[in-house]
């Protein structure tokens, strides 16, 4: 059978475009996108997803809450404690009602909503979050996101407070609650079989789980007992699991779907609107980054991680791997306050990146290694550049193996068994996500790079409420990094999602998944 086109529209496209038309019109314009109804019978949509939940969805075993995966699901499922804007990094209240620092930054107050209960009728009060978060920093639960939270305590002031204590100031653990640490689950039914949770997880979202079918849909049925009232504004809400980023696409321009998250590659956005379909997106710093394994051979060795960055051209990369697409020159992006206001990447040096690899040669290491990636399209593409443009210099050998999520999951990220991958760091603001990534204790440095003079710059940053000297020490943090390469940033991150016309309500968040109770209808 021959593939359809990308984005060509069909019959079925009126026909998937029905499913949203039975809600009443009338309700307030979102932050980012259309303004949605308010629910009517039978409202439903479905949004395709590129990878399927391979740890369940238990908020404390998941440490990579991509878009295109879990973290729209947990958003669904289990709701916000609080959550970042995708662009700017600012803090919202979502089932959480405040969260304040003192003045140095050791202690938070986190205030809860009045009345909030999990859809197993349990109370989302100050006790169930420290139970989470207790769970989570417990060495037994070995969860990936105890790095977050360690040497921290908290205290139950009364049933809506919890106070929580820092053993060094950070006046930017808002960030790392509403990026990190916003998905709460039942301790109830946590306590009463963890495992099962994982696979019917409680929480007190817009969305309940009804059905799941690995590999190919999870559908959701509306929580009647949501805090807010008047949401979710849809009934029915079904994620799809499409690998192909550009069958994702295809799904919603045939009406099969009303949503996708398409992934890594920009160029899909053109693609999108102009074939009339929607995009709300949301440009941030950061974007996907090279990383090389700095705990072992060969790119222990700065020469040889520096010989690979000055053979590549970083513009030249962009264009062929996503055309269309901006690469970087900083840490940070173009409006960010933290942006040094030139470029400070390094540029192309191929008679320097040669010299480094004689060296090596010389000294009896000749640069030889493989490249980790995952399957999707970008960085499939990403790899057979960057071996592509490697292998046309003397003294070095690149070899590429593709993995799928589970084995990227457990060779890549788990066992750091590899050489140079990469992952997608957005860096809207440098806290959290900077300091996960580079600290020597972060919970995404996957590299085991070490580095006493970055953290201390990065401490400097989170222990810092003064504006000039956050950027000062941010400016740091660049400085060395340029200098030692860990990672290099390929291109400008923008978190974006295709949608019909007939949804609105998409706000992103985050790295850019959706608020679920904002999603429905389009007002006329």
């Amino acid at each position: 059978m021959p593939r359809t086109p990308v984005l060509e529209r069909t019959a079925a496209a009126v026909a998937g475009a029905l499913i949203l038309l039975s809600a009443a019109c009338s309700a307030g314009p979102s932050a980012q996108g259309d303004a949605p109804a308010a629910t009517g019978a039978g409202s439903a949509a479905t949004v395709v997803l590129g990878v399927e939940a391979v740890r369940g969805l238990d908020p404390a075993h998941l440490f990579n809450l991509t878009p295109s995966g879990d973290a729209n699901r947990l958003s669904a499922i289990f709701g916000v404690l609080f959550w970042a804007e995708t662009s700017t990094g600012k803090v919202n209240p979502g089932l959480g009602e405040s969260l304040t620092a003192d003045n140095d930054g050791t202690v938070w107050t986190m205030k809860l909503r009045q009345g909030v209960t999990f859809t197993d009728g349990t109370p989302l009060d100050a006790e169930a979050v420290k139970y989470n978060y207790e769970r989570i920093a417990d060495p037994e639960t070995k969860s990936p996101l105890a790095p977050l939270l360690k040497d921290v305590t908290f205290e139950v002031t009364d049933p809506r407070t919890l106070v929580i204590k820092l053993k060094e100031a950070n006046h930017a653990f808002d960030r790392v609650i509403a990026t990190n640490l916003t998905h709460i689950g039942s301790p109830a039914a946590i306590k009463k079989d963890a495992a099962a949770f994982a696979q019917n997880p409680v929480g007190a979202g817009p969305f309940t789980l009804k059905d799941w079918v690995r590999d190919d849909h999870m559908t959701l049925a509306r929580n009647p007992g949501y805090f807010e009232q008047g949401k979710p504004l849809l009934d029915t809400l079904t994620f799809k699991v499409i690998a192909d980023p550009a069958q994702r696409i295809n799904a919603v321009a045939g009406g099969q779907a009303q949503a996708a998250v398409p992934g890594s590659d920009l160029s899909f956005i053109a693609r999108a609107e102009g074939s009339g379909l929607k995009v709300t997106k949301a440009p941030a710093g950061g974007g996907p980054m090279l990383i090389f394994n700095t705990a072992k051979p060969p790119f222990d060795d700065p020469r040889a991680r520096k010989a690979v960055v000055l053979a590549l051209d970083t513009k030249e990369l962009a264009q062929v791997v996503d055309p269309g697409s901006t690469p970087p020159d900083s840490l940070y992006g173009a409006s960010s306050p933290f942006h040094p206001g030139t470029g400070v990447m390094p540029a192309q040096d191929v008679a320097q990146a040669q010299k480094l690899l004689d060296e090596l040669a010389a000294a009896g290491e000749p640069l030889s290694f493989t490249i980790s990636m995952p399957a999707s399209g970008f960085f499939r593409r990403t790899s057979e550049y960057l071996q592509s443009r490697l292998s046309t210099l003397k003294n070095i050998k690149v070899e590429i193996e593709v993995l799928d999520n589970a084995t990227l999951d457990r060779k890549v990220f788990t066992n750091r068994d590899y050489a140079l991958s990469a992952q997608i760091v957005p860096v809207a603001d440098p806290e959290p996500n900077l300091y996960k990534l580079l600290h020597s204790g972060g919970q995404t440095n996957y590299m085991g790079y070490a580095s006493p003079a970055v953290d201390a710059a990065l401490d400097k940053g989170r222990g810092s409420s003064d504006e000039s000297a956050r950027r000062e020490a941010y400016a740091e943090v660049e400085k060395l990094v340029v200098a030692d390469l860990p990672v290099l940033p390929i291109r400008q991150q923008v978190a974006y999602t295709v949608h019909r016309a007939e949804l609105g309500g998409l706000t992103l968040h985050g790295d850019g998944s959706l608020l679920y109770d904002r999603l429905g209808p389009a007002g006329s």
